[in-house]
């Protein structure tokens, strides 16, 4: 079996291939989870995945498939395991090749854990590839997160910007169990809808939904972060600025890049993928022979597995470049 990058992540043996995380719709695809840059239709997806799909697109053009379901596309046998990332995220079991799409090894309160994967071949994600780029303990940060949300929102009032997708949702969690329930925007709350059919308990209510009064006496708003720090913020984002809130964001950027940290008043370093740490820990515990980054910092990271951990290792290659049966 060759693995390569074209038109997505490319598994080919023979004359036949899949692509995961494609480029494109297509129906020899499947898709890792919803966020914007590996979602396709016309693939093969999860169902909360699916979901999200529908909700921010309206297109429902997918074939779904359940965790641990074995099913076949171009006579490949694939499976779709937790990744921990977001609702419904996944990765991606293939014949003895594991592609971990945007994974999380720590947990979330709401998506679940990437747990290691015995593989011959890992296709992993290098966001926080760089061996600087470890995040503080997540269960520190989230203790920090509910002691400021407690102590801002009663006073001032409090907007936290996070990713509609995945972080809005840990935010609400963590404010839940300080006892706040948020007031969420229509973005956050289509999106935490979702986690709600699908088990996930969270208490918010939608802005858009509260009378006038309600809207002035709001404590918390979990927006976007784009709503929250962009230029053209919206409504409950100036209501809420009016009264003097104070801001926050949630990203695991926080803790590595000053912009993330501009226009806001405090920032914690939550983020819904793997660091450096957890990554070379995820590596070592699949005990894979072949490993190839994507998405990030592929070529220290590649550099970083083959120093620490002696495991042959290379930024995933073009079509053309090499194959599987090379390296092993």
């Amino acid at each position: 079996m060759e693995v390569f990058d074209y038109k997505g992540i490319c598994l080919k043996r023979d004359k036949r291939a899949i692509y995961l995380d494609p480029s494109s719709g297509r129906p020899d695809g499947a898709v890792s989870h919803a966020h914007s840059d590996h979602l396709k239709p016309k693939t093969h997806m999860t169902e909360p995945t699916k979901e999200v799909m529908i909700a921010r697109t309206g297109s429902k053009e997918a074939t779904t498939h359940k965790f641990h379901e074995k099913f076949k596309i171009n006579d490949f046998e694939l499976e779709f395991v937790s990744a921990g990332h977001v609702v419904g995220s996944a990765m991606i079991d293939c014949e003895g090749v594991l592609y971990t799409g945007d994974y999380n090894p720590y947990g979330t309160v709401t998506a679940g854990v990437a747990k290691p994967q015995d593989c011959d071949t890992l296709i992993v994600e290098s966001t926080y590839g760089k061996p600087d780029q470890v995040l503080p303990d997540r269960n520190e940060v989230l203790s920090d997160l509910q002691a400021w949300i407690m102590a801002t929102s009663a006073k001032e009032g409090a907007i936290i910007g996070a990713y509609s997708l995945g972080k809005a949702q840990e935010v609400i969690a963590t404010a839940n169990l300080g006892g706040v329930t948020p007031v969420v925007s229509d973005v956050v709350a289509s999106v935490s809808d979702i986690y709600k059919r699908n088990g996930v308990k969270l208490e918010y209510n939608t802005y858009s939904e509260l009378t006038e009064n309600e809207q002035k006496t709001a404590e918390l708003l979990v927006t976007s972060t784009t709503a929250a720090n962009g230029k053209k913020q919206d409504e409950a984002v100036q209501n809420m600025r009016k009264k003097g809130a104070k801001t926050a964001r949630v990203s695991g950027w926080c803790a590595f890049s000053e912009w993330a940290l501009r226009s806001v008043d405090a920032g914690f370093p939550i983020s819904d993928h793997s660091d450096f740490s957890g990554t070379m820990k995820f590596v070592e515990e699949c005990n894979p022979k072949q490993v190839y980054t994507v998405h990030g910092s592929t070529k220290e990271l590649a550099k970083q597995i083959q120093k620490q951990l002696g495991i042959d290792a290379q930024p995933l290659p073009k079509y053309g470049q090499t194959s599987i049966e090379k390296y092993n």
